[in-house]
């Protein structure tokens, strides 16, 4: 509960700094993901983006074998997502790009560390 409690101000503060626009501005639907884990190894799988509001998305991806789900909203040009994947909280923001590719970074789990993740629409 700790991790989740220090998530929700983070992304508050985030909210606060940098007005928000449409959630119209990102394209609803399947991915492909490539990424990189803190440790460096490379991943690929699929994520879905589904609207829940004006300015917020259902975030689902399937890595793996492991499927992790999240929440996020969009904050200029940044997709901002908490999610859980095996019991761990986790934390990613993705700058859309002109290309319709999203490019992010993102942090999970009591060790942190960063990752790397670029998604591709479908």
């Amino acid at each position: 509960m700790l991790r989740i409690a220090l998530i929700t101000p983070c992304l508050a503060a985030l909210c606060l700094v940098l007005p928000a626009l449409p959630a119209a501005a990102q394209r609803a639907g399947a991915y492909a993901v490539e990424g990189r884990g803190a440790d460096g190894a490379a991943y690929a799988g699929a994520v879905n983006l589904a609207p829940s509001g004006p300015q917020t998305w259902r975030v689902t991806w399937r890595v793996g074998g492991e499927t992790a789900r999240g929440v996020g909203m969009m904050v200029r040009n940044v997709l901002v997502v908490g999610y859980v994947l095996n019991g761990e909280t986790g934390v990613a923001a993705y700058e859309q790009q002109p290309d319709g590719r999203l490019l992010g970074r993102w942090t999970q789990g009591r060790e942190g560390g960063l990752g790397t993740e670029t998604w591709l629409p479908r």
